[in-house]
């Protein structure tokens, strides 16, 4: 199951908890709390803050260095440290995890491969900077990333799928004007053929953005009207 599915399963109990992902070596970890995503983890150093920080130029390598060293001396966050150090302010901190815990959550939606495990409950043990990003947000951003949109429309149906609306996980949720006009040309007579296709957005996007509908419950797959038709015979009877 896609991470996004897996997602919207746990907003709809806004279960706390932690949801693993991993692919070879490398392991990403988000938390949530409430129905909202609150914190994540990498083990990519390159996506670690401090190396996020150095890279944007808000800190300098000796900055850097000296506060790994002290972050591993004193066993607090690098990002506190830095704070300690007045490297940067609390408010500066703040943003910077904010972009940080982005930056981990949104590539893993383009996984190919790898596994999703949940584990339900609040680790008290952890001690992080909390930031507030609902679920259907971070699905809508995060299937962005995905590289293959063929693959997204394989879960939608076919080309001749109806698709009707219907109330979802919208909590959280803001549509720029057009994603609003694709969710607008969902009326349950076109296919899904002619919503991708839906101007003014390219095709790739449209299917994007229809996934992330589908995954929160916005839009619904339908059978098709069956017209029952009658057709006069030699005989004259009808059949």
């Amino acid at each position: 199951m896609p991470l996004a599915e897996v997602l919207v399963k746990i907003h709809r109990y806004r279960a706390p908890g932690r949801v693993d992902c991993k692919r070879g070596d490398e392991v990403k970890r988000i938390y949530l709390d409430h129905g909202q995503i609150v914190f994540a983890t990498t083990n990519q150093l390159a996506e670690s803050l401090g190396d996020k920080l150095l890279r944007e130029g808000r800190i300098t390598r000796r900055q850097y260095e000296e506060s790994v060293a002290r972050a591993q001396e004193t066993g607090n966050r690098h990002g506190t440290t830095l704070v300690a150090m007045n490297a940067i302010t609390p408010e500066e901190l703040f943003t910077a995890v904010r972009g940080q815990i982005e930056e981990i959550i949104w590539p893993v939606f383009g996984w190919d491969s790898g596994t999703v495990s949940f584990t339900a409950g609040r680790d008290k043990r952890l001690e992080f900077i909390k930031v507030d990003i609902p679920v259907p947000m971070a699905i809508l951003h995060g299937v962005r990333h995905v590289a293959d949109a063929r693959s997204l429309v394989a879960r939608l149906g076919t080309k001749t799928t109806l698709f009707a609306r219907s109330t979802g996980h919208t909590e959280g949720l803001v549509l720029d004007d057009d994603e609003q006009r694709l969710l607008d040309a969902v009326d349950g007579r076109k296919v899904l053929y002619e919503l991708v296709n839906t101007p003014p957005l390219a095709s790739a996007d449209n299917a994007r953005i229809l996934y992330a509908f589908f995954a929160l419950g916005l839009i619904v797959p339908r059978e098709p009207r069956q017209i029952k038709v009658q057709v006069k015979t030699d005989g004259g009877k009808y059949a």
